[in-house]
């Protein structure tokens, strides 16, 4: 009876390259022109494989490194030593910077050097809270600096709508149900509402920096917390022509938080969502669990995040430059409360984006056994 052959390994090795995606394969001539372009080479840097091959490999450095030579030098040590070892920014196609852990080896034998093999691992996130950590010090001193002039100003600001918004409400109590007193109504709730959220994340950025919150945690379902919070902001998402879609699992996502301040975290994000996407967008609410972490995504279609900005996206008072002319009165608070709750539960809150209007993914990481001891 026949039997199937065994599979050619290089049928599977063709297999294993299609299938890793989190690493970028370049296989490179002796003067280091791009030969093929495998694994996760396209996803990392945006360039299909015909936009490369033929081209030198320094189109994936940044301009200062070519200036300085380093491609060659690159090129150079693997030669001399086999093996070249570096930890830097590389530029993507569409101009954004990404942070690769990489090495490069020389493909060679008696008769000489046949050509390179370059491996990359796009590492810009550990990036990020390595830069993050190094500038903490001086940051908390700047950013307390910040808050006390911000809180300054907001005490004046607030004045301006609040006392024209208590005359028109004084005036709503003693009036009829007019349809321009209905109206007038509405716009005062709307805008309460709009300074007490305000004021609410003020108050909650000061405590939570000097951990002045109490936490009450308890045990739940965080698939509800996130069903709710989707319903309770539908109607806005509507209003304004976008798609909220939800996605979760089919088992219970068990977390064990503070669902007051998670809630609050979520609904910052969602908020942020649907403040700078654009009509017509989507934006989805996705959650899992990641080995003992419960992960939150929300990420949208929104006006994306630029390179330079998204270190500092979780900064207090940071905003996309684009965000003020997208959404004027932005007050740079709301990310950084959902940062602080993350880091109160022992988690962390992260950002990706491919760069302006190319949208923007914000995760939420929380242990899902509760708070650090």
């Amino acid at each position: 009876m026949a039997t199937d052959e065994p599979r050619d390994s290089r049928f599977l090795l063709g297999l294993a390259l299609e299938a890793v995606q989190d690493h970028a394969v370049l296989l490179l001539d002796p003067q280091g022109v791009i030969l093929d372009w495998l694994c996760g080479a396209e996803k990392i840097f945006g360039y299909g494989a015909p936009e490369v091959r033929g081209r030198h490999f320094s189109l994936l450095f940044v301009a200062e490194d070519i200036a300085r030579g380093l491609p060659e030098l690159e090129l150079a040590v693997a030669r001399r030593d086999s093996t070249s070892e570096d930890d830097r920014w590389h530029a993507r196609k569409d101009g954004a910077h990404v942070w690769v852990s990489g090495t490069v080896n020389a493909l060679q034998d008696a008769a000489g050097l046949h050509g390179f093999i370059k491996i990359m691992r796009d590492r810009t996130d550990l990036r990020m809270q390595s830069e993050a950590g190094a500038n903490q010090l001086v940051l908390v001193q700047d950013t307390l600096e910040r808050t006390r002039t911000f809180t300054h100003t907001l005490g004046h600001e607030l004045l301006t709508p609040l006392t024209p918004m208590r005359i028109a409400s004084h005036i709503a109590r003693q009036a009829t149900a007019e349809p321009k007193v209905v109206e007038a109504s509405r716009i005062i709730e709307s805008q309460i509402k709009v300074m007490e959220r305000i004021a609410n994340d003020l108050a909650d950025v000061t405590r939570l920096e000097h951990r002045k919150l109490e936490m009450r945690v308890s045990q739940f379902d965080v698939r509800e917390l996130l069903e709710r919070e989707a319903g309770a902001h539908a109607e806005a998402f509507r209003a304004k022509g976008l798609q909220l879609d939800t996605i979760l699992p089919d088992e219970p996502l068990l977390l064990a938080a503070d669902a007051v301040r998670v809630q609050q975290a979520l609904a910052n994000l969602l908020s942020n969502a649907l403040k700078y996407t654009p009509a017509g967008g989507r934006v989805w609410l996705k959650a899992t669990q990641e080995a003992q972490e419960t992960v939150i995504r929300v990420e949208d279609t929104g006006i994306g995040i630029a390179a330079d900005v998204l270190p500092r996206i979780f900064e207090l008072f940071t905003q996309e430059p684009g965000a003020r002319d997208f959404a004027p009165g932005g007050l740079g608070i709301g990310l950084a409360v959902v940062s602080q709750i993350a880091a109160l539960h022992g988690g962390v809150a992260q950002a990706r984006s491919a760069g302006t209007g190319k949208g923007a993914e914000f995760t939420l990481r929380l242990p899902s056994n509760g708070l650090p001891p």
